[in-house]
């Protein structure tokens, strides 16, 4: 008789766990992912020359200026040495900032590089959004060494506090053109505002 009743009793567990469960999915079924508004930071980037074999670190600063968090889903990048460090989905939730940090190879580059990565996600406007940088990859000679060789060649005997100072060679930072700078229109946007307000 207790066998009976302890077999009912798991059956209806079962039913019970599979209804709300099939309930649970056709919920979340329902809820549609709604676009999220970002601006992006220095998106466009001319980064120092670099020796060729350095890893480049970079990262790129995200805003969500919506109140919808935002999902990048998936990245792509023009040259198979660009690596992203994040898992991927990349979760940035409203009105917080996040952060993309990608990882340049530069051995099979040499010369003038010019790369794009392609992020994929809930963006307001487009579904994708396109970052760039570029950089001068400066090769290792046989026999005529570069004048960034030299440099670095001299400097190797106090390099452990010269590096901490100053940086590894391949982390110098990056510039901009201002003109295109998120930051900058974001400033003339408030001036405008000002300037309307204003008697």
């Amino acid at each position: 008789m207790k066998v009976i009743t302890y077999r009912k009793k798991k059956s209806l567990i079962s039913r019970v766990v599979a209804l709300s469960f099939s309930v649970l999915c056709f919920v979340s079924c329902d809820k549609e992912l709604k676009p999220a508004s970002v601006i992006v930071v220095d998106p466009v980037r001319h980064y120092y020359p670099v020796i060729q074999g350095e890893m480049m670190n970079l990262s790129y600063e995200i805003e969500n200026t919506s109140d919808n968090p935002l999902f990048i889903q998936e990245m792509q990048t023009t040259c198979g040495c660009i690596i992203s460090r994040d898992d991927l989905p990349v979760v940035i939730l409203p009105h917080k900032v996040g952060y993309i940090h990608l990882t340049f190879n530069t051995i099979k580059n040499t010369g003038y590089v010019d790369h794009f990565i392609y992020c994929y996600g809930n963006f307001q406007d487009s579904t994708c959004v396109e970052l760039e940088f570029d950089t001068n990859v400066v090769p290792r000679a046989d026999y005529v060494h570069d004048y960034e060789q030299l440099w670095q060649e001299q400097t190797t005997g106090s390099s452990s506090i010269r590096d901490f100072v100053d940086g590894m060679p391949g982390q110098k930072g990056y510039y901009t053109n201002p003109e295109m700078s998120p930051r900058t229109r974001r400033k003339e946007a408030v001036q405008e505002v000002i300037d309307e307000v204003a008697p």
